[in-house]
This record gives C-alpha cells, structure tokens and sequence, in this order.
C-alpha cells in the first residue's frame, strides 16, 4: 500500500502545558507532544510507542469534542490512525484487532471527509484505508464487502487526481505570472509553488491556517499507481461483464495520465517513474489476463503472451519487480493445473516451465533481499513443482519425475528458512510457514521415507503445529500445493501418530 500522505502542520507556538487544553491550537499541541514521544518509541519498543499514541488519539477525540468543525483535529487523528494501521508491531499494542482498527480509521476520515472534500491528501489516505479494510475482508472471504470499498476508493482516487491537477495547473499559473513580473520563485525541478488556505467551517477562522505542501507530478503518479492497485485487486473479483469498464480505466490511466505526468519531472527522475508504472501495468495485466483465462474468454497461449507485460527494462535489479513477475507465473501455473484437474490433457510441460521461471525470478530477489516471505513463497513453488513431477495422469518427462524427492527436500528447506526469518512481526507468516515445515516433512516420510533432521523435529514440536493442522491442508489443496487425495493420507498419518 502507498504511504499515507503527509500533512504538513504550521509551527508550534508552545509545547503541551499539563493543563487541559481549550483552543484547537492547544489540542493539536498536545497530540503533537505524544506523537513524538510515540516516535522516539516506535522503532526500540512499540508498546511504549503504542501507548504514546493511544493518548494522542485521546487529546485528538477530545479536541474534537470540543471544536467539531475543526478540519485540522480530525484530520489529523484519521492520518495518525492510518499510520498506526501500517505498522503492525504498534496493532498489536492499541488494543483491538487490525480489521476494528481499520473501520474505526475509516469513519474518522469520513468524518474529516465532511469537513473538507477538496483536500486531496484526505481522499488520497481514505483510498488507502478503503483498500486495506478490503484486503482485510477478502482474507475473511466477504468479497461484496471489499468489492464496495475497492469501488469507493477508486471513486476518491479520481477525485484525488482531479483535485491534485486543477491545484497543479493553478500553482503553474501562478508561477509564470510571478516570472512575468520579474520575480523570482526559485521553483524545484517539478514546477509548483506552496499554497496555504483556511480550513473550511474552522471554529478559530482567519487565525488557524491550514498550511498544505504543493501538488507535485509525482503526487499525481503516486495517486495513479495507488489506482492501478486497487483496480488489481478489484478485477479479481467482479463478473466478466465489468472488465472492460476497468481495463478502460486501467488502459487511461497508463496511456494517457501517467506519460504526462512523468513529463513534467526533471529527466533524472523519468526512468524511475516509467520503471514504477510499468510495473503496477503488468501487474494488473496479469491480473485481468487470469480473470479472463478462468471465464474461458482467452487460452493459455494468449495468457502467456499477455505476461510478456513484464520484460520491464531494469527488472533483475529490482525485488518487487522480480516477486511480481513470479507471482503472475504462479499463478498462471496453478490456473492451468486447477482447469485440467485429473485430465491427461494437461498441459504439464507449460506449467513446469512456468514454475521454474518464477523460481528463477525468487532465487535473483533472494540475491537482492532476503525474507521470510520470499522464503516461503520459492517452498510454495516446488510444492507445486513436485505436484507435477508426481503426476500419473499426464505425460511428465522422466528427467521431471525423478525430481520429486529433490523437489520435497527443497520445500522443506525453504520453509525451514521462512520460519528462521520470520521476525515477531511475521507471525503470519511464521505461522504459515510452520504448518507448510510440518506438511513438506511428512510429505517427504510418507513418499520418500525420509527422517526428519533434528532441527525440523524441534522447530515443530516447539510450536505444537500438530495440534492445528487441519487449516493448514485445507490451504495447501485450495493453492494446488496438494491435491485432495495426497492432503488426506497426509492428514491420516497425523491420526495415526
């Protein structure tokens, strides 16, 4: 998810007093006050920081109390809630889960949202927080929930672009006419000049200004991939009858904005942002291509084709781009296993060669940037790649088949991996990868009669991943890592023991 947009906040006339704060003013210095003492915490211990920032929304909710009409108060508990949101080793310490955390951050933009609709750093961050309750409700499987608010956020992420435009042509504008007048502006590569404004419908009008930083080109392209992203996600779950209306949007939005925009920064700059959009294009590409391959409204030679979006000048060196491209081969890989599910029409060597492109593209990112994630993603991979070195149904070279074992050692040692990476913050994927740990290594004694090293044996017993198992297969059949016969006598081993 992009980072929250910043709102830049006049200078302190005086630091918070131990008095209960009246004016606005003082209520802004007073939140000001805990959120450093937040910020000193954030990094050496987050409890602390999570209860410096508890009190800040407290000044935040009682400064609101008292001044409602104040943009500046409620824009500011919304942006440090979003903050809070982004950072999970603070979730944990303010005190309900993320998906509570994330409504109860939506109806605070909302809120400021009523108070100021111009703004364009408010629908920029309520975009953001649309999108991540989303995610957050797609993990829970309420698709038609994350569908409205995907749809929500694009309608303020076009807002946002509309608002940042007409501030962009303004700020122009009023450079040129300062040139004309032989003065000058000493404007940055990007042609914009600050502005400031008073907050609408403010209880202290004409003497609290809300300072606002300028529109820059590449506030527009930011705003621009935050609209691809969530048109990424969005395409994966409405009807085949809405993609075109969102590839339209997608296809606007890379052919026409994007170039403009990138033309206006300083040359140095353009590569970089021709890299980050062509990027989020391919990503929605291969999203839209998947899509369109399960409606049966394109075959696998056309979907092939269409991943050719990521031959992205530059993209070896880049971890993102590098996770991204084996993602969408992935996934084409597990599309195709899913439609010929028990069919000898298969067509294994496609999804083989897929597979081990993408393992390709995980081994260059590890080079760059080793995690847990990444870890665990390469283990999914030869899951997968030993799925299909075990096939009997279809025609699978004898080179491939001998791979099975090799292919079960490497999962596990991937896992293994993950789980070692894994900080306090990864418990999500901590947890995954000890269930997958669990899977491979008796994958690897029911097929191979292979015995655990003692460091596997330790890492699971520890932990009891025993004991909770049952999710864990359910998982690994749904992602095609195990069919649903091979899940069974796994999970029958288990019962044994």
């Amino acid at each position: 998810m992009s980072k929250p947009k910043q709102f830049t906040k006049p200078p302190k006339k005086q630091k918070a007093k131990a008095a209960e704060p009246e004016t606005a003013e003082e209520f802004q210095a007073a939140a000001d006050f805990e959120e450093e003492t937040g910020g000193k915490w954030r990094a050496g211990d987050p409890a602390k920081a999570g209860r410096a920032f508890v009190r800040a929304l407290e000044v935040y909710d009682r400064g609101i109390g008292k001044h409602p009409h104040e943009f500046d108060l409620a824009y500011n508990k919304a942006r440090l809630e979003l903050e809070i949101t982004q950072n999970p080793a603070l979730v944990g310490h303010i005190g309900q889960p993320l998906a509570g955390l994330l409504k109860q951050t939506l109806d605070s933009h909302r809120y400021a949202l009523r108070l100021n609709k111009l703004n364009p750093d408010l629908l920029f961050n309520t975009s953001q927080v649309l999108t991540s309750l989303a995610e957050q409700l797609l993990e829970a499987e309420d698709s038609d929930t994350s569908i409205s608010l995907l749809q929500e956020a694009l309608e303020l992420l076009s807002s946002c672009l509309s608002r940042q435009e007409v501030l962009l042509e303004q700020q122009q504008s009023e450079l040129e006419d300062g040139e004309e007048g032989g003065v000058s502006l000493g404007a940055p590569d990007e042609k914009t000049v600050p502005t400031a404004e008073s907050t609408p419908g403010s209880d202290d009008a004409g003497q609290y200004a809300t300072v606002e930083s300028p529109t820059t080109a590449s506030d527009l392209l930011d705003t621009v991939h935050a609209s691809l992203s969530a048109l990424t996600m969005l395409v994966t779950l409405v009807d085949a009858g809405s993609l075109r209306t969102l590839g339209d949007m997608a296809q606007g939005l890379t052919e026409k904005k994007a170039p403009s925009y990138i033309g206006m920064l300083s040359e140095d700059a353009q590569d970089s942002a021709h890299f980050t959009v062509a990027l989020a294009r391919a990503s929605f590409v291969a999203a839209f291509a998947d899509v369109q391959y399960n409606a049966f409204t394109i075959e696998v030679a056309e979907y092939l084709d269409r991943l050719e979006a990521f031959e992205v000048p530059g993209k070896d060196g880049d971890v993102t781009a590098l996770g991204s491209e084996a993602e969408a081969r992935v996934e084409l890989a597990t599309s195709v296993m899913a439609r010929f599910e028990g069919s000898s029409d298969l067509p294994a060597d496609i999804c083989w060669k897929q597979l081990g492109t993408a393992q390709e593209s995980y081994a260059k990112a590890a080079k760059l940037d080793s995690s847990a994630q990444l870890y665990l993603s390469r283990a999914d991979v030869e899951m997968l790649r030993h799925r299909i070195a075990s096939l009997t149904t279809s025609k699978i070279a004898e080179n491939v088949r001998k791979s099975a074992p090799t292919l079960a050692q490497n999962a596990q040692t991937y896992y293994k991996g993950a789980v070692r990476l894994a900080s306090d913050e990864d418990e999500e994927v901590k947890s995954k990868a000890l269930q997958r740990l669990f899977i491979a290594t008796q994958l690897r004694s029911v097929l191979y009669q292979a015995e655990p090293a003692a460091d596997v044996t330790q890492m699971i017993e520890m932990c009891g991943v025993q004991r909770r198992m049952h999710e864990g297969y359910m998982e690994c059949v749904e992602e095609g890592l195990l069919d649903a016969e091979q899940a069974e006598e796994l999970a029958g081993q288990i019962v044994a023991t």
